[in-house]
Order: C-alpha cells, then structure tokens, then sequence
C-alpha cells in the first residue's frame, strides 16, 4: 500500500507532504499516517519545526473523502442521540487522552475493531489536536487546493503561504452538501483568524477564495509566485528552527490556548509560561548574549542597533539547544 503522507527533513525542519492520488482527498489511512507522523514531529527533540504541504500537483490536501464522511454518518445515526451529553463525554476523552498515553493505546485498540471510517474521524481529532497544541511553530506551504478538511488544517498552523494562482481555492463549502467543518474547533479558529463577519460568511455561504482574497481577509499570510513558495517557506523554518524552543512553545500554548479562556485564566496561564522561560536555560544564554552585545554600543547608533536585531532575528547571535 502506497503511503498517503510523506515525511522528510531539511536540518532541524520536518516536512509532511500529502499525497492521495488521484484526487487528494483525506481518507482514513491518510489520518492514521498523518497521526504516526505528528506523534514522531512532537517527541523528536532534533525536529524544530513543521513544515506542511501537497505531494500532489493543484492540491496541498483537497478535502475529506466525503463518501467517507457519508457512509460514518449512515452508521452513527444513533450518536445524535447522545445530544449535549453525549458531546460532553466524548469531550472528556479527548481530554483526558492529551494527559494518559494508555487511555489513548486503550481507545485505539478498540477502534480497531470498528470500520475504517470510524477509526478515521477518532484519527482526524487527534491530528487537529495534536496540530493544535504542538510545542514547535508549523508552517502550512499550501500548493493548491485546500477545501473544507484541507483548510481545517491550515488552520491549525501557525504560518500560511499559498501558492498564487487564481485556480487555487480556498475556502469551507461543507454547509454546501448540509453538514459544517468538522475539525473540532474549527468554527471558534476561524474567527480569531479572519473576524466573526468573515468567518459567518464563509460557513454560511461555502464561498471558496482566491489566494489574493486569502491573503486580502488575513485567512493565509501571503500570496507567492509558484516557483518561490517552498524557498520562501523554508527559508521562515529555518530562521524559526535558529530560534529559542522552550521560548516558542510557551509562546503557541500562550496564544493558542490562552485566547480561548476566560481572562483571568489567560492571565494566570501567561505568567506561568512566561516564567517557564524566563527561568530557562535558553533565556540564560539569550539574554547574556544581548547584554554583551549592547554593552559594546556607546550611542543610539539605529542602523548598528537594526543590524544586530536583524542578526538576532536570523538566529546568528545565539545557538539555542535541541530540547
């Protein structure tokens, strides 16, 4: 059977590439793939930073195979029974999975017994949380098209670059054949990305955007020429993966998990990962380097001063351990 995800490395960058000829579509092997691999990403001290992007020509990952979606639907009629309650619970397990490896080996191993396109939605879950919460930046490098279960992804990234090419389309059409995205959480991600009236239209209206539209409503970061997407994305991972790791990862739980708290939750979760780096060795190193460096300034020089940020920027000043 031919891999659905591929996984390779640059230096200190991982780079997963989807893969599922002829159309791309998600599929339950390619989730179980994609899963083994974010799992491999997140214990690889050597690993820095994740790239993500289409092994395919057009598409960096087209959408859910909805066939799939269609026959896991016929098959769990009896889950809408279940109502709130029965969310609750499932939303429990997951939590509790993220805390206890042998509760997640457990679940697992009880799915194994279920038909593929149930063990593909538990694998889809786990892939946007482990997305979600992994303690090294990811990039999306998206070389095509990215409907519905494609964009969801990028969504859980922290960076996104599109190729330039008014084929390519972005966009959440699912309210389009009468079901809503279903990346867990990706209705409360796109507002803090895009604003509530954008993100409203786009579920509600299953508009699909150019990259230049993408870029213009903050949904990718920036649109680039074909044949400079992955130089320019890599050249991003490079310069993250100089950077200081216990500093990003308190950075991304910070924002990623603080934004969706209430107040004074966020504020005691900032000042404990803002101590957790402080008090690190990467900060001991970091800032002794500063220190040394400004102790040699004798006056308000701006362009020394902007030639040694850009230097500190490029992760030529300090050399950070793996972690």
């Amino acid at each position: 059977m031919t891999n659905q995800v591929n996984m390779g490395k640059d230096g200190a960058v991982a780079i997963i590439s989807f893969c599922n000829p002829p159309m791309n579509f998600i599929s339950n092997q390619m989730l179980k793939e994609f899963y083994a691999e974010l799992k491999r990403v997140k214990q690889d001290p050597s690993i820095r930073v994740l790239v993500l992007t289409g092994g395919m020509k057009d598409s960096f990952v087209t959408h859910y195979d909805v066939s799939e979606l269609l026959e896991y639907a016929q098959n769990n009629k009896n889950l809408s029974k279940g109502g709130m309650i029965g969310a609750r619970i499932t939303t429990w397990i997951s939590r509790m999975i993220d805390k206890h490896a042998w509760l997640e080996n457990l679940v697992i191993n009880a799915l194994s017994k279920r038909p593929a396109v149930d063990q593909g939605i538990f694998y889809w879950a786990r892939c946007m949380e482990l997305l979600d919460t992994m303690p090294k930046p990811v990039i999306a490098a998206i070389s095509g098209l990215s409907l519905g279960g494609g964009c969801e992804i990028s969504l859980c990234c922290d960076f996104r670059f599109m190729t330039d090419n008014d084929q390519y389309k972005i966009g959440l059409p699912e309210v389009l054949v009468g079901i809503i995205p279903g990346g867990t959480g990706t209705p409360m991600r796109l507002p803090r990305i895009v604003g509530e009236a954008k993100a409203l239209e786009m579920l509600l209206t299953g508009s699909l955007y150019t990259p230049k539209e993408a870029e213009a409503m903050g949904l990718i970061n920036k649109a680039l020429p074909a044949d400079e997407l992955m130089a320019y994305v890599m050249e991003l991972a490079h310069r993250l993966g100089r950077g200081a790791p216990l500093a990003q990862a308190a950075l991304r739980k910070s924002v990623r998990k603080g934004s969706r708290m209430a107040y004074p939750d966020a504020k005691t979760l900032d000042l404990y990962v803002t101590n957790t780096a402080m008090f690190s060795e990467d900060a001991e190193s970091g800032m002794s380097k500063y220190v040394k460096i400004t102790s040699n300034f004798d006056s308000l020089d701006l362009d020394l001063i902007m030639d040694r940020a850009e230097s500190l920027r490029n992760g030529r000043e300090v050399e950070f351990k793996n972690r």
